[in-house]
């Protein structure tokens, strides 16, 4: 135990933004109770996040290389497998439909991120350019190979949702604002609405849709971790926060030496029983 807390100790040394003595100490157990509920730290992620007191930060760092042999329930492969870098923290409490939710966060992305994604033909509902790096992901929590929704990441168009700008890569290294108000359901009166450093009441959101089933991937190919041929039904959902680098062609994802780094702080996860000011579709 000593040398793994030594560990930590570490690596928060590297960063210039908070000292040793700023760790939470639950941090070597599991999430202090200043992080929102019902969240913990899955058998999955490579890398323990950090977390720091003061600023009440969740730190997430990977290295090159760095994967997870834990096997999730229910999935058929490890990530060290599948080539996936991961460092995360995950829902507990799974939900079903139908429920809406608001689930929101604030992020700050490394300034130094070199990844810039790649162009795609399949990725049709886009705009036919996709990355392989998420600090966010939806999905069917009894389908875990099947993703639904990810907030993407790339140097080249900065952070999106379905393609649409949520920050460009000119914000990284400064603190943002992500909402989502969503209702799952498996038929036609599901939505999703996305905003970005604006108020969640007014002005036009980042991306928009309504009257559709929330329990299927709006973007399904093979490289977004979706099997077109294949229609998924999940019954219940998660999300995870921090960062998931999908690997390709059976490598692992390109990080660089100097890591990869992302921050997030002020977590929201609320059932909503009154929705205010939603627009439909944009």
């Amino acid at each position: 135990m000593r040398v793994f807390i030594l560990f930590f100790l570490f690596l928060a040394a590297c960063d210039s933004n908070f000292s040793p003595g700023d760790i939470e100490p639950e941090a070597t157990r599991g999430i202090p109770a200043w992080v929102a509920p019902n969240f913990y730290i899955p058998a999955n992620s490579a890398r323990r996040p950090l977390f720091t007191r003061k600023s009440k930060e969740v730190i997430f760092r990977v290295q090159q290389g760095d994967c997870s042999t834990a096997i999730k329930e229910g999935a058929s492969r490890s990530d060290c497998t599948t080539k996936t870098t991961r460092s995360v923290i995950k829902t507990g409490e799974s939900w079903t439909t139908p429920q809406r939710y608001i689930l929101s966060f604030e992020f700050w992305v490394d300034p130094t991120l070199a990844y810039r994604g790649y162009a795609n033909p399949r990725a049709s509902k886009t705009d036919g350019y996709s990355s392989q790096l998420a600090i966010a992901r939806w999905q069917g929590e009894d389908q875990p190979n099947n993703q639904l929704f990810d907030l993407k990441l790339d140097a080249k168009r900065g952070v999106t949702f379905m393609g649409k700008t949520c920050v460009p890569p000119s914000g990284f290294g400064s603190w943002h604002r992500f909402y989502m108000r969503i209702r799952w359901a498996d038929d036609d009166t599901g939505f999703i609405e996305v905003r970005c450093d604006q108020s969640l009441y007014s002005g036009v959101p980042v991306f928009a849709k309504s009257n559709f089933p929330t329990t299927q991937a709006l973007d399904c190919f093979r490289e977004n971790n979706c099997d077109p041929k294949r229609r998924i039904n999940p019954k219940n959902f998660s999300m995870q926060l921090g960062i998931l680098f999908d690997g390709s062609a059976g490598r692992m994802p390109r990080i660089g030496a100097q890591g990869l780094t992302v921050k997030m702080r002020r977590i929201v996860e609320r059932r909503l029983a009154v929705i205010f000011g939603r627009v439909e579709d944009i």
